[in-house]
């Protein structure tokens, strides 16, 4: 099984295409995955996702993020108690590699 690893810096992308990839990802998760809250940054490429309302915990957060949809995010529990429930994403990718693991996600969202 193919992982997607989310890059964990910026290669040179400008801020325009940034911009552009958290407007999309923020649609996609309105849309498509209403369990799940986009809070758009300030500033920086590292997106936080309020997974709470999906109702999981972490462990099966993690689960569901690295198991079912394949994608390698930071948990917000490695940044203590606070972060249970969140997941830590990096938009400074290509939109088809934000594209395919956003659709990832939602998949293993409808399967639960």
């Amino acid at each position: 099984r193919r992982h997607t690893r989310l890059p964990t810096r910026s290669r040179g992308l400008g801020d325009v295409y940034k911009r552009q990839n958290l407007d999309y990802l923020q649609g996609f998760i309105d849309t498509h995955v209403p369990g799940i809250r986009v809070i758009r940054p300030e500033g920086t490429y590292l997106v936080w996702l309020d997974c709470r309302g999906l109702g999981l915990d972490k462990w099966a957060l993690k689960h569901l993020m690295l198991g079912k949809a394949r994608i390698f995010a930071d948990e917000g529990f490695i940044f203590g108690p606070e972060g249970d429930g969140f997941e830590r994403i990096n938009i400074a990718c290509p939109r088809s590699i934000l594209q395919d693991a956003l659709t990832r996600i939602r998949r293993a969202v409808d399967a639960l």
